[in-house]
């Protein structure tokens, strides 16, 4: 999945015209969104997701875009009490754009079977506008026989 969102930014138009127009692109990320119905994703997963699609943009579209440190990073770290400085306050930062995912389930269940339909959103939004820049979504559809799951 986090290829595939990857990819897809990199290869959008309307990016990566921001990127010819702007130059380095300063964005901050947001951990995944749950809007799933009873699945708990934590917050490690839920951070892991965007953290890996910056991962692989920071390598296939070198320089085109700048990570900022979300605020809640920057406070969590700043209290661990690291050596060192940890660069300006949240506040003095201007990212203009933010990269967020939205993950949303819907369960299905009769007598002989139970599905479940998993659909994720990522966005990047133009926080200066207010509007999206790009946006994708990853969907993927599971299928259990219940004989088998009563096992």
């Amino acid at each position: 999945m986090t290829d595939q969102m990857a990819a897809s930014i990199v290869a959008d138009p309307d990016v990566q015209a921001a990127i010819v127009k702007e130059g380095s692109l300063r964005v901050v990320l947001q951990p995944v969104e749950n809007r799933m119905t009873g699945e708990v994703l934590p917050r490690g997963e839920a951070e892991a997701f965007v953290a890996r699609v910056r991962a692989l943009l920071t390598k296939r579209a070198r320089g085109q875009f700048t990570w900022v440190v979300n605020r809640e990073t920057f406070y969590r770290l700043r209290a661990t009490e690291l050596e060192g400085q940890l660069g300006p306050s949240p506040d003095a930062v201007d990212p203009r754009y933010c990269l967020w995912a939205q993950f949303y389930s819907l369960t299905r269940e009769d007598a002989g079977r139970r599905s479940s339909s998993y659909l994720c959103t990522f966005e990047l939004t133009d926080l200066e506008r207010r509007s999206t820049l790009w946006t994708d979504k990853y969907e993927v559809k599971k299928v259990a026989v219940k004989g088998f799951l009563d096992r």
